[in-house]
């Protein structure tokens, strides 16, 4: 059940940005040109995806780390609120949910938090 279900809201959330109006498209672009720069702030170990389904910077980052990550989280935010009101579930359940499928799909080497808090990683 916990593994369709990760299945179901990964899908949805691809499916549900590119599907949604002109705004879902623009943070799924968004979201798009800046994994780039996300991929190399993991590689580097300063940020890691915590077990709300958001990014966090790890130790002492830099000013444009905190920027990446706020400008990610409120893509995130949007998203998993998005559907959350499609699904009647609560953007913070939505997060977690997505946060399990974003640990198991990590590369090794990526930074990635337990739903007890507990920073491993992967």
């Amino acid at each position: 059940m916990n593994a369709r279900f990760l299945s179901v809201v990964s899908a949805f959330v691809l499916l549900f940005a590119a599907a949604f109006a002109q705004s879902g498209r623009e943070i799924q672009q968004r979201m798009r040109d800046r994994l780039p720069q996300l991929d190399e702030l993991k590689a580097k170990e300063v940020v890691g995806e915590n077990n709300r389904g958001l990014v966090e910077v790890r130790g002492a980052g830099d000013a444009s780390a905190a920027g990446v990550v706020a400008k990610e989280n409120r893509d995130r935010e949007a998203v998993y609120a998005l559907i959350a009101k499609e699904t009647g579930a609560t953007p913070d359940a939505v997060g977690r949910a997505r946060a399990k499928d974003i640990a198991a799909r990590s590369r090794p080497g990526v930074w990635v938090q337990d739903e007890a808090g507990r920073w491993t990683k992967k």
